[in-house]
């Protein structure tokens, strides 16, 4: 006995191309999770929709007007896309979408046949500013990176920094200040924040000053005004 034509099997374009019904959007959705054929339909589609977004709105109506007197093209056009005894509606429907995946097919490979090659140019991005230890200044468990990065509209001032854990009683939670130094000698605070032991915090930070213009960047302890970390360029 052979098996029984399943009645969902040609709907698989017709849901990616949204011209279901939305009443027969439901009862197909319904059905796919019990049908592996009908699923890899769905997914053989799925690159449609974004194929015949190049194709022209003229261009698919042109193709989709009946040549000469023929209200219907041959049978055979259907053959291989809609199963025995469906609607006249529903043939149409896939009328409709194979008109326009070809148009859009035809058009691309137009576009692919007459575009003109283009220079083997390779522009290289530029490489990432490296991360740079800072010095300590005095004894402390903090230690830190920090990366300066050009902007259009100055430098932006990426820290990565640590809070060790010190042997002894563990120490309490301090605040910390992160100073740009300029080239006429003078510096100023762009950032603060808090840490305690066994913590790592980012600070990030900006400035009006081009990367040029900054000759060094400092961490301080708020409390007492104190540099603990520095680095120059």
């Amino acid at each position: 006995m052979s098996s029984p034509v399943d009645p969902y099997r040609d709907w698989g374009a017709a849901y990616v191309l949204g011209s279901l019904s939305p009443g027969e959007r439901r009862e197909f959705e319904g059905h796919l999770p019990g049908c592996p054929e009908c699923s890899g339909d769905v997914a053989s589609f799925a690159g449609v929709p974004g194929i015949l977004s190049a194709v022209p709105r003229d261009r698919a109506l042109d193709l989709l007007e009946p040549e000469g007197e023929a209200d219907e093209p041959p049978a055979a056009v259907f053959s291989g896309l809609v199963a025995a005894e469906r609607s006249r509606r529903w043939r149409a429907r896939i009328l409709v979408a194979a008109a326009l995946v070809v148009a859009a097919l035809t058009g691309a490979a137009v576009a692919l046949a007459v575009r003109p090659a283009a220079p083997d140019t390779v522009v290289a991005a530029p490489p990432p500013a490296p991360d740079v230890a800072m010095h300590q200044t005095v004894p402390s468990p903090v230690t830190a990176t920090v990366q300066l990065v050009d902007e259009p509209w100055g430098t932006r001032i990426e820290v990565l920094c640590s809070y060790a854990v010190p042997d002894g009683p563990p120490p309490p939670v301090f605040a910390y200040s992160l100073h740009v130094v300029a080239a006429d000698g003078t510096s100023a605070s762009v950032a603060t924040w808090t840490a305690g032991p066994g913590s790592t915090t980012r600070p990030v930070a900006t400035t009006e000053l081009g990367r040029s213009d900054i000759t060094g960047i400092e961490i301080r302890l708020v409390q007492k005004d104190l540099v603990l970390l520095r680095v120059t360029f």
